[in-house]
């Protein structure tokens, strides 16, 4: 939904969030020029647990 909204409505998302096929690992992809980072807590395998910066 995030990539329609951009591509549509020119509403440019902060981070959009990826998963693997099993749902275990969550990152979020962050719009250039931010880079992920992590928040120095929580699991590393979760997307709550980064931010983007």
């Amino acid at each position: 939904m995030a990539l329609k909204d951009w591509v549509e409505q020119g509403t440019v998302p902060d981070a959009i969030t990826v998963s693997s096929s099993n749902n275990v690992v969550s990152l979020p992809l962050c719009v250039y020029p931010k880079k992920i980072t992590y928040s120095g807590s929580g699991a590393v395998t979760a997307a709550a647990s980064y931010g983007c910066h």
